[in-house]
């Protein structure tokens, strides 16, 4: 059984790399929604 020879970026996890960034980005996007949807609107602190 002959084996492929593996290219130098085979062993790179994109996968986990996509997941990484995609929850980064909902975190991101829910601080903003927080931020300047829920805190800025209601004013400071009395």
């Amino acid at each position: 059984m002959s084996h492929l020879p593996e290219s130098p970026d085979a062993d790179r996890p994109v996968g986990t790399l996509a997941l990484l960034a995609g929850a980064a980005l909902l975190m991101t996007l829910a601080w903003l929604f927080l931020y300047f949807g829920v805190f800025l609107p209601r004013g400071a602190l009395s």
